[in-house]
């Protein structure tokens, strides 16, 4: 065991953690398959659990295998129910997953949880996790093609009225003609190894890992770089 989980393993045993995912699409189908075995190991180190739930109620069809992480085979099936199935030997006494088959419309849909990432394509869904106490700490994942954006507490009210209250609602991770035509973009899987990489690290840091450095809101495309950071003291998108 390293001297940092050594360290911490005194601080946080019996720690019970818990993330509630809000989606099992473009996004959140990568984010739950990159979260889930270096935060088995986190529990694993540092002696404490972690529950994950996954929140949606759509099925698998055939256009979502291209893009999204899925496999053939697991058309028909409920989305979270796949996500967790495939992902059942990482289950033990470290880390649960919790396969949720419905949609969060509303505060009673979704358990209390220290983190909450919304990553499917409901700005009704955004502002509720924004405004509820039951969310913990939040970050909300958009993205349209090769372009992401990223948002957390500490991003502008502007940029989260653009993703809560003038977004387009069911709006696909790809744009359109890009499937039937061949030419998906990786913006999805973009944002979710942010979002990942979001949850790991504000794991850390309230397990008392003061050199947790946390993702920074953000606009980003896997083709053009960073164009724009999302905080309150930080200029806009094209600004």
């Amino acid at each position: 065991m390293g001297g940092w989980a050594l360290a911490m393993n005194s601080r946080v045993k019996d720690k019970a953690y818990s993330v509630n995912l809000i989606g099992a699409g473009g996004i959140a189908s990568w984010a739950l398959h990159g979260l889930v075995r270096p935060a088995r190991r986190f529990a694993q180190a540092t002696g404490s659990s972690l529950t994950i739930r996954v929140y949606d109620s759509d099925q698998v069809d055939e256009g979502n295998v291209h893009h999204q992480n899925f496999r053939p085979s697991d058309v028909g099936k409920a989305k979270v129910d796949a996500l967790c199935g495939e992902l059942a030997e990482f289950q033990g006494e470290e880390i649960a997953l919790v396969a949720c088959e419905w949609d969060v419309r509303s505060e009673s849909d979704f358990e209390e949880a220290d983190l909450t990432v919304v990553a499917v394509d409901s700005p009704d869904a955004r502002e509720l996790v924004t405004k509820s106490k039951k969310s913990g700490k939040w970050a909300i994942c958009t993205c349209a093609g090769d372009s992401f954006m990223f948002l957390t507490e500490e991003s502008s009210e502007q940029a989260i009225s653009m993703v809560t209250k003038n977004a387009q609602k069911d709006a696909s991770c790809q744009l359109p003609g890009a499937i039937s035509e061949g030419k998906i973009e990786a913006g999805n899987m973009a944002v979710a190894a942010v979002a990942q990489t979001w949850v790991l690290r504000s794991l850390r840091e309230m397990s008392g890992d003061e050199g947790a450095k946390i993702p920074v809101s953000r606009a980003e495309s896997t083709v053009l770089g960073t164009l724009g950071i999302m905080t309150e003291n930080r200029e806009e998108v094209g600004e």
